[in-house]
């Protein structure tokens, strides 16, 4: 039997959310890039997409690469990201949010 609290707890988490929080932290010395998105980055960002099974909008976007290789992106405007569910990307996604506020000031 749970706790009321924790069963609460338990019915607001997605199958989705649920998968990304049990995912590990990224080692503290992996090297994190954010930067714009550009036409070459095209294919990964569709690979992306693939794998997190959503749609990215159109618009300016950021990428966020963990060791050399694209793992999450935002469009800006939205505010809406993607990442691959395989790797532990909440920082980074949450990283891009923050960098997206400051592009749209």
């Amino acid at each position: 039997m749970f706790h009321p609290a924790t069963f609460a707890q338990l019915a607001s988490i997605s199958p989705r959310n649920a998968r990304r929080r049990r995912q590990p932290s990224v080692a503290s010395d992996a090297t994190v890039l954010i930067r714009r998105a550009s036409a070459a980055d095209e294919p990964s960002i569709a690979r992306l997409a693939a794998l997190d099974e959503r749609e990215l909008p159109r618009g300016e976007r950021l990428i966020g690469e963990l060791e050399g290789r694209i793992v999450a992106a935002l469009e800006v405007c939205s505010g809406r990201a993607i990442a691959d569910p395989f790797v532990p990307t909440s920082g980074i996604v949450e990283l891009l949010g923050l960098r997206a506020a400051q592009v749209r000031r």
